[in-house]
């Protein structure tokens, strides 16, 4: 597999990754116990693709993936009552 289909994968993986997290995170906000460890989980994930991908000098094509911070998964947003 070459470098540029590689880095496709990769940030198509980060984007859903992303989503995915930010959508637990706003079920997190109900009080849902798992959607909160699936945040954490993603948070994770996020995290350790970003490393891998400086290690590899990796240039991101969409700059929002290498600026994205993962920790923001972790802080439930405010639930409007």
């Amino acid at each position: 597999m070459d470098v540029d289909k590689t880095q496709a994968i990769l940030e198509e993986i980060m984007t859903h990754a992303i989503t995915a997290g930010q959508r637990a995170r706003a079920e997190a906000a109900g009080g849902s116990a798992h959607a909160q460890g699936q945040a954490f989980a993603y948070s994770d994930l996020i995290g350790l693709i970003q490393e891998q991908a400086a290690l590899l000098n990796l240039t991101w094509a969409d700059q929002s993936l290498g600026t994205f911070d993962p920790v923001s998964l972790l802080a439930t947003p405010e639930r409007s009552d």
